[in-house]
Order: structure tokens, then sequence, then C-alpha cells
């Protein structure tokens, strides 16, 4: 079961432009430069409440085989952080998920992904949701 999104800001809030909700994600590439980095994007991103973003690994859901798979690609942890090209690999790594081509890291039938970026002192965060379009 997937817990529902809030909406609002963060990556609810550009779901809500695109007329899109949490669920409808197949996954999600975040900003995990540091581990609570990652444990607040899923508060801000409407996964968990405020102050319970650890509920979302210690339930599963966010594992590859959880309701909303984040970071299948093992993120920067896997990959180290590098700075200024890390959007850009969170893009490439969501773009190759919804072309069916990720190997080991493939999350099934990827069709729509989220990239969550909380970097900086505010100065670059941004969301974008890709759809696969034939």
């Amino acid at each position: 079961m997937r817990p529902p999104s809030r909406g609002g800001q963060g990556l609810g809030g550009a779901l809500d432009q695109a007329g899109l909700g949490l669920n409808d994600l197949d996954l999600v590439e975040t900003h995990d430069c540091f581990t609570i980095a990652e444990l607040i994007e899923y508060e801000t991103m409407g996964l968990t409440p405020r102050g319970e973003g650890h509920r979302a690994i210690r339930e599963g859901w966010t594992h590859k085989g959880g309701c909303l798979p984040v970071n299948p690609s093992g993120g920067l942890k896997a990959k180290g952080h590098p700075v200024g090209a890390t959007g850009v690999s969170m893009h490439v790594l969501a773009c190759m998920q919804l072309m069916h081509e990720a190997g080991d890291m493939q999350i099934p039938g990827a069709g729509l992904a989220g990239v969550f970026n909380m970097g900086g002192a505010a100065v670059a965060n941004y969301v974008s949701i890709l759809e696969r379009v034939r």
C-alpha cells in the first residue's frame, strides 16, 4: 500500500501542476547528498509526514520493490557527488528507467519518474516530472 501524497510544496506542488499524484510515479531519483537530506526530501515530497522520513525506509516503501522506489540507481552515495553534474545524472538515470534500459536497476514497467533536488543553500532546488512518450 502506498502512503497518500500530501501535495503542496516540493514534488507535491509539481505533481499538482501536472495534474498527477505521488501515487502516479513509478520511481523517484532524489538528491541524497547526506542521509538526512534524503529523509527530509521524503517529507518534503509528501511521502511521509514531517519528522517521519525514516518510516519510508523502515517500512520498505522506497526499496526497489516498494510502492515508490527511490534512487534505484543507488543515488549519489553509489556514484559520488559530481557537483554541477548531479542534476544531469539524476535526469539521465530516470530517462534510462523510462526507456527500460536501466539493466539491474530497472523498475519494471516504469513510465513516469520524478527527479527531486534540494541542494545548496536553497539555490539549486528543482523538480522534474518525466514521462515516457513513444
